[in-house]
């Protein structure tokens, strides 16, 4: 399913969503990133796991620009709660490597906030700890 970019929505960013037989694949992407524009992707894609029932989730940003700082992460990861994502376990693929520090930050906010996430800078070692990581 593709929730393509429609000005007229005032939805800033395109997400693709494919099954992958034990996990759902996203692909964020749009013109710029923010922190509202990160939380409105984020309840999409919330609404998408709870629609088909997914529990395993592998997101790919390719969004352009700086990751959200710290305080915008913790932020996000506070808005998140209540939104079925704590039942998801997710791999957050940065493939930008010089931002994968910053969103390292999120995976943090995010596990203190109770929802099972790691970030990764490699799609298939994301994959790998979707499939067999503990």
């Amino acid at each position: 399913m593709n929730v393509p970019h429609d000005p007229s929505l005032q939805q800033p960013f395109d997400l693709r969503f494919a099954n992958r037989g034990d996990y759902l694949h996203a692909v964020v992407s749009g013109d710029r990133d923010s922190p509202e524009i990160s939380l409105a992707y984020w309840r999409a894609i919330a609404a998408e796991c709870a629609r088909r029932g997914a529990h395993r989730l592998l997101i790919r940003d390719e969004l352009p620009g700086q990751p959200n700082d710290p305080e915008q992460m913790v932020r996000l990861a506070q808005a998140l709660r209540g939104s079925g994502l704590e039942k998801v376990r997710v791999a957050f693929h940065e493939p930008v490597i010089i931002h994968l520090r910053l969103v390292e930050h999120g995976e943090l906010a995010m596990r203190e906030a109770g929802f099972t996430l790691r970030v990764f800078g490699s799609e298939h070692e994301a994959e790998l700890w979707l499939r067999y990581g503990a």
